[in-house]
């Protein structure tokens, strides 16, 4: 599987990912952004996703244009109930159209886990469908349990530090999740990559911006 951390701090959301892909026996590393597991929401200010699980999911999910309205947004109504009401339907009424779900069945679950941050509010969408708001930090994936182990160990340390060393942890045990790591947060939305080889250049440097 993979590994996506999430932290909520300074008024936006902080997301990290693992580049790694497997399928059967093979595995691969995910270099174009159109494959990163975490993205910007199209059309939407402020606005990211992440996701772990089948591939073929996350690729029509990432593509909804439609998935936060203007109105939304003007009315500030992007919140749990949101979330709820209108993303995971969304996601499941795409998956239907795109004929990976067959809509005459009852929904048994999604074949992945997402996070859907906007500004500085953060959700997990389980792959059950059911949503989860979080008030700190989360991770999803098969790394999760490293990931979250070094979260509770950083705690002070800036978030980007945190996410890449929760990221690192994870690659350390579990053989789904490997560098590059990708950075992207709700403000900024531009995404960073963060190899092993330019690793402790890259922390150094967002130390001294943090200092």
């Amino acid at each position: 599987m993979s590994v996506v951390v999430a932290i909520k701090e300074n008024g936006r959301v902080y997301l990290g990912c693992d580049s790694q892909a497997t399928k059967g026996g093979t595995r691969t590393t995910l270099k174009n952004p159109n494959n990163y597991k975490i993205w910007n929401v199209l059309g939407v200010e402020g606005c990211a996703m992440g996701h772990v699980g089948f591939v073929r999911e996350a690729c029509v999910v990432r593509l909804l244009d439609d998935l936060v309205r203007d109105i939304d947004v003007y009315h500030d109504a992007i919140d749990f109930g949101f979330v709820v009401r209108r993303v995971v339907p969304a996601i499941i009424d795409a998956l239907n159209d795109a004929r990976f779900r067959d809509p005459e069945e009852t929904f048994t679950g999604f074949d992945s886990s997402y996070f859907f941050a906007y500004k500085d509010r953060l959700y997990t969408i389980m792959s059950d469908g059911a949503v989860m708001e979080i008030d700190d930090y989360a991770a999803i994936g098969s790394g999760r349990d490293q990931a979250i182990g070094s979260l509770l160990s950083t705690e002070g340390q800036d978030p980007v530090t945190r996410i890449v060393k929760a990221i690192k942890s994870s690659a350390a045990s579990d053989i789904y999740v490997d560098y590059p790591i990708v950075l992207l947060d709700t403000a900024e939305q531009t995404f960073h990559v963060v190899t092993e080889d330019n690793e402790k250049e890259f922390l150094k440097k967002k130390g001294k911006e943090n200092a």
